[in-house]
């Protein structure tokens, strides 16, 4: 009784010493600012905290907090350590420790070597020494820290007390090295021994499975919020430490009993693999701050030498310089490829989501409170507490005690409550937690919405990647995941816009067109597409279960398009892709998706007028055409709206080559005359491709669209001539159709390229041969069928032959011999038809003189035959 007497005489003295200390003026406030050891935050998303009675076993014997928390640096060891040791400052001291000292009761050892050590771990110069008599001030006397061990009766060795400072931690470091493990030091009075104790070990499979170790859920509340602090701070250069205090916590704690805690646990491990600021078109994971103390090694070590429970250091002057070797090897990095990245991020996304069903206990607990509240009964009087008048100045002093025994026994429940749980029942209810959630938000939904944040950010990262590698399959598997967790978070009370709706469905119709263009890959595709890992399986089985938690069909999602269990035709995927690209302007017009929706369209345009091409039913060619067309005019107002130059004279060339098409079903059998039908379709041609070089302008544009259209044009142009002048039409008189002929034949002309840069230059000067010997046949029968004035008749005889001698160099830069020949033979024909005709014996001579110099030009083609350098 006199010791705690005097402990406690001493203790209000030293209150009073420092409270006269501090110099306080009026309406000042007194604060202490330490910026060294500030650690800066960053913003993250809100998690559970670990309420005080779980942090520690015996919460009583805790509830202490320490005024100031530093980092003091040992050797090679960061120790972060409560200290409540006053510091003054001010002019010439501006840090200072004050100790209250008695005048006539000198300082032992054991005393100076605690000033020594607070002032070392606070980092403070100098002790101000007040001594005093019975209260009253005699003295101050200002003592250097390094100067402490010199005081006298209180002299002691530094280097002695760093020696076994070393030896102890290197002790430490060598022995308590199992991760997850609990270890108590213990040194009796006035023992020179030292004792490490792993309690992990040296507790039972029972015990630990019982949940009665009381170290367990201590330790792993203490790795959960060191893990989550280190997470949340500005520097995070060790993302391979947290992840192992994560992990050892997951390990420790038992999902069903602590599901908040686990299930964050779970969330910040997947967001180490994928940070929640990723880009998934650029995911640019940073290695850039892993520390170089983070070597490849795992956290738990198996050697034989640390198997037993018990590690004894013997504390004197010959063990005190004994060096222990470091078993301890730091966590490994996060590495690995983007997509090991992900797959381990799903893991534990999963993983999370699955300890989401343990939240109903507490649901239930508050819905059972909030049923069971008490209601009076009608016909029963609600009981009061009150007594009579006498009755209570009677009975005052019996009340007193009365209250005084129940706050006893309450002061003696709630010490029961404060004891160890050494035994702890199944029945507890679930940690509480202290911080708030924004929105009234339960931590369930809250938890919940995180998880199937990162699950939707991961599979966005995974359907890019994918799609950048070509892995298309792969792609629309991650976008069918991923659109399935974006509908359960919609169903959520506090859905998250973590991802735009029309960036998923672009991405998709992406990919159904890249799996159309290499088709040749389609069972590789498929193969992608029905390839499931373990990951995938897992997070499938947390969307299952909330899909029918929410009762969500997805026949009804406005996502569903992008949903693809198999790919089967060609046709098939362009359909997908032009409702994917439908839906996403639905959510969104952007102009890139329209391009693309035009795109879509102009391929599945394509499909349909090459399979009518490769059919030969004149009913089934029409129904292609009717799609096609379809398709192709939708295109065209995407792109004219677009003012896209170059794809709207695509889709007019397609429109040009679909009416050809239709001209081509529309010949009767046995070629006769040119129908209506075709001509009908022959003009719509000529209109859309004459269209799509209007668009164009100039050929530098779009040289290949621009080649194309001409090439189209010319040809449906020579076609129709040449079935006209083979089959002219009967309704019209000669003169008339070899007018509509010649007309014809020349536009075909005009509109073919001469550039000798054009690939189709070869086949342009064919054409232009053929086109030349039929306007030449054409003049040349109009001669001898019809009568003309000498003026006239001249005229068209210069007409044929120039068309001749046109046609014949171009056969012969063709080295067609055949027609070369045929060609030559008309001129001379006509010549000799001109000597005949003429009555002049001179002009008859020079026509003859032609013929032979024309018969003569065929020299050089005959010695090309003999050479046999043309057949």
């Amino acid at each position: 009784k006199n010791k705690k007497r005097k402990a406690l005489q001493e203790k209000s003295l030293v209150s009073k010493f420092l409270y006269h200390s501090l110099v306080q003026t009026e309406g000042e406030e007194i604060s202490i600012k330490d910026d060294h050891f500030k650690c800066s935050t960053v913003q993250g998303p809100l998690l559970p905290e670990p309420s005080p009675s779980e942090e520690v076993p015996d919460p009583s014997s805790f509830s202490h907090q320490y005024n100031r928390n530093v980092v003091w640096t040992f050797e090679d060891i960061d120790m972060l350590i409560g200290t409540d040791l006053p510091i003054f400052g001010g002019g010439t001291h501006p840090c200072i420790s004050l100790r209250l000292s008695e005048m006539n009761k000198p300082i032992n050892v054991l005393t100076g070597i605690d000033y020594w050590l607070d002032n070392l771990m606070s980092n403070v110069p100098e002790v101000v020494m007040c001594y005093h008599l019975n209260g009253i001030v005699q003295k101050y006397e200002f003592v250097k820290t390094e100067d402490l061990p010199r005081l006298d009766n209180s002299k002691f060795s530094p280097k002695l007390i760093r020696d076994v400072a070393q030896s102890i931690l290197s002790f430490l470091k060598s022995n308590a090295t199992k991760a997850g493990h609990t270890y108590w030091l213990f040194k009796g009075k006035d023992e020179e021994v030292i004792k490490l104790y792993d309690l992990t070990s040296l507790c039972s499979d029972q015990t630990i499975d019982n949940d009665q170790n009381p170290f367990i859920v201590p330790v792993a509340m203490l790795l959960y919020r060191v893990a989550r602090n280190m997470k949340n701070s500005s520097d995070r250069r060790q993302p391979g430490t947290i992840r192992m205090l994560l992990k050892n916590c997951i390990r420790l704690l038992t999902q069903e009993k602590y599901p908040e805690i686990v299930t964050s646990s779970h969330y910040m491990l997947s967001d180490l693999y994928i940070p929640a600021n990723t880009n998934p078109d650029n995911p640019e994971l940073d290695h850039s701050y892993y520390d170089e103390t983070e070597s490849i090694y795992d956290d738990d070590l198996d050697d034989d030498k640390k198997d037993c429970s018990t590690k004894v250091l013997i504390l004197n002057s010959e063990h005190n310089q004994e060096k222990f070797d470091n078993y301890y090897k730091p966590p490994p990095p996060i590495q690995g490829s983007l997509e090991e990245r992900c797959i381990q991020g799903i893991l534990h996304t999963a993983a999370g989501l699955d300890g989401i069903q343990y939240f109903h206990a507490e649901d239930q607990k508050e819905k059972a409170a909030e049923d069971n509240v008490p209601f009076a009964k009608p016909n029963e009087p609600i009981p009061m507490p009150y007594s009579k008048i006498n009755e209570l100045t009677t009975t005052a002093l019996d009340v007193q005690s009365n209250k005084k025994n129940k706050k006893k026994d309450r002061n003696k429940k709630k010490a029961d409550r404060d004891m160890p749980l050494l035994l702890k029942n199944n029945q507890d209810s679930l940690p509480h937690w202290q911080e708030s959630l924004r929105s009234n938000i339960s931590w369930k939904d809250h938890l919940k919405t995180l998880l199937y944040e990162k699950a939707v950010l991961i599979y966005a990262i995974l359907a890019e990647h994918y799609f950048v590698t070509k892995a298309y399959g792969s792609s629309l598997r991650a976008i069918g995941v991923l659109v399935r967790c974006l509908q359960i978070l919609s169903e959520l009370k506090y859905p998250s816009n973590c991802l735009k709706q029309n960036c998923v469905l672009g991405r998709a119709g992406d990919c159904c067109i890249m799996i159309i263009q290499n088709w040749e890959n389609i069972d590789k595709y498929n193969e992608q597409l029905q390839n499931q890992g373990e990951e995938d399986l897992k997070i499938l089985e947390q969307i299952e279960a909330d899909e029918g938690l929410y009762s969500i069909q997805l026949v009804q999602c406005p996502l569903k398009c992008v949903l693809i269990y198999e790919i089967r035709t060609v046709e098939q995927m362009l359909i997908k892709s032009i409702e994917c690209y439908e839906e996403a302007l639905h959510f969104c017009e952007v102009e890139g998706i329209q391009r693309r929706l035009g795109n879509a369209l102009n391929e599945i345009g394509s499909f349909y007028l090459n399979k009518a091409k490769n059919s030969k039913e004149e009913t089934v060619v029409m129904e292609f055409c009717k799609k096609a067309e379809t398709y192709l005019k939708q295109g065209l107002e995407i792109f004219e709206k677009a003012k896209d130059d170059a794809n709207t004279a695509l889709l007019y060339t397609n429109m040009g080559h679909l009416h050809r098409l239709l001209a081509h079903i529309s010949i009767p059998t046995g070629r006769g005359e040119l129908t209506s039908n075709e001509k009908h379709y022959y003009n719509k041609a000529f209109e859309f491709y004459k269209k799509a070089l209007q668009v164009l302008g100039e050929r530098k544009h779009a040289p290949n669209i621009w080649d194309a259209v001409k090439w189209e044009l010319s040809t449906a142009l020579f076609t129709m001539g040449c079935t006209l002048h083979e089959n002219p039409p009967s309704d019209i008189n000669i003169t008339e159709t070899e007018k509509e002929i010649i007309e014809t034949l020349q536009k075909a002309l005009q509109y073919c390229d001469f550039d000798k840069q054009n690939p189709k230059y070869p086949l342009y000067q064919y054409r232009a041969a053929m086109i030349h010997y039929r306007i030449g046949s054409l003049y040349h029968s109009h001669i001898w069928n019809t009568t003309n004035t000498d003026a006239n008749r001249r005229n068209i005889i210069q007409l044929a032959n120039i068309n001749y001698e046109k046609s014949a160099k171009l056969y012969l830069v063709s080295c067609d011999a055949e027609n070369y020949l045929t060609a030559q033979m008309q001129r001379v024909s006509l010549t000799e038809f001109l000597a005949e005709t003429t009555t002049a014996l001179h002009l008859k001579l020079k026509h003859y003189k032609k013929c032979l110099g024309i018969i003569l030009e065929l020299n050089e083609i005959v010695q090309m035959i003999l050479d046999n350098k043309i057949d």
